[in-house]
């Protein structure tokens, strides 16, 4: 009769016992047993990799959202930086929400696409050239205001294609833009970054789960003797 033990091992009566296990007649090996055929190797090895890259590739999403679930729980009320032009650019912190107020330069101002297609434009507050505004682009002159709140981050900490935005803007608009140069982007406050916390739970679920089963695998199935039912 087989008895599991749950604190640790598996056991087996004398005659189900793998061979090679002490106290074991080789007369009373269970054919049935010898008959099952290993898991293929080349099987076990693909699973084992397919598991260990969907564990680094949720950790990598996770190590890339850090700043946007950092800046979902920033203070709910955006600083008041007053006038761009009274701002001076060594003050600022980056990834916080803040309210600017000034005039937006038109005649600078670069268009582009966003995520599913969403037009937004990018524009520098007229009478400096140290901090940019981007905002969504609904037609119009529906960008221009005279006042942006929204979320202070850097180019350059916005990845590749806001790097060749800025190549874009310097080239053809002449403009001073570089991955140092500050970005507001505009109408984002800290409560749409929320869904970020939600992703990175379901990473950090998924890579526990994950490491959990591939521990699991690669854990040695212990056999003990038990005395035979009569």
């Amino acid at each position: 009769m087989r008895h599991l033990d749950d604190t640790a091992s598996t056991r087996l009566p004398p005659h189900q016992l793998p061979p090679g296990s002490p106290g074991l007649d080789a007369d009373a090996l269970d054919p049935e047993l010898l008959a099952i055929q290993a898991p293929p190797q080349a099987q076990r090895v693909a699973a084992l990799t397919i598991m260990a890259a969907a564990v680094v590739c949720a950790m990598a999403l996770l190590v890339s959202m850090r700043a946007d679930m950092a800046y979902a729980f920033a203070k709910a009320q955006p600083t008041d930086l007053a006038h761009v032009r009274d701002i001076e650019p060594s003050s600022l912190n980056e990834n916080t929400f803040v309210r600017v107020a000034g005039l937006p330069s038109v005649g600078h101002s670069v268009g582009f696409t966003r995520g599913l297609g969403t037009h937004y434009r990018m524009f520098p507050l007229a009478g400096q050239r140290n901090i940019y505004v981007q905002v969504q682009d609904t037609g119009g002159e529906s960008f221009v205001r005279t006042e942006y709140t929204g979320r202070l981050v850097t180019v350059g900490s916005l990845g590749g294609r806001y790097a060749e935005l800025a190549r874009v803007m310097s080239r053809d608009a002449k403009l001073p833009v570089s991955g140092e140069s500050f970005l507001l982007l505009a109408d984002e406050p800290p409560s749409s970054y929320t869904w970020t916390l939600f992703v990175a739970l379901i990473c950090a679920a998924f890579v526990l789960l994950d490491v959990y089963f591939i521990v699991r695998w690669f854990r040695p199935v212990k056999w003990a003797q038990v005395p035979a039912s009569r």
